[in-house]
């Protein structure tokens, strides 16, 4: 059975992410150099169009047990001042900081953890 999985992006820099990677779908030349082979076969499969969104999390606090947890066909809600306002299902999961920091710029602390 899919799990629900909310994730609050009510600050500055989610809003901005969202767009960035939600709103506006990742060419597959951007995840090309962070990923095996394998990893970049496998989302060919799922989006033959070479195009594909993508949404990260922090793995600080619950984040990572969270994470660990998620799988494919859950769907995600995205959530801000208390609302819903977008939705997904997860189609493909990853860890990949380099393609993070690429992707969403992450800041000195964030590497630290």
């Amino acid at each position: 059975m899919s799990k629900l999985i909310i994730q609050p992006s009510a600050n500055k820099d989610a809003r901005s992410h969202y767009v960035d990677t939600i709103e506006n779908a990742v060419d597959f030349s951007r995840l090309k150099p962070f990923l095996s082979n394998n990893e970049l076969s496998r989302l060919k499969e799922i989006y033959p169009e070479e195009r594909c969104y993508i949404w990260g999390v922090t793995p600080g606090g619950n984040n990572k047990p969270s994470w660990d947890r998620i799988l494919r066909g859950d769907v995600a809600v995205f959530s801000r001042d208390g609302k819903i306002y977008a939705s997904s299902v997860v189609t493909y999961k990853l860890h990949n900081q380099g393609l993070a920091a690429n992707l969403w710029n992450f800041d000195k602390e964030w590497k630290k953890r």
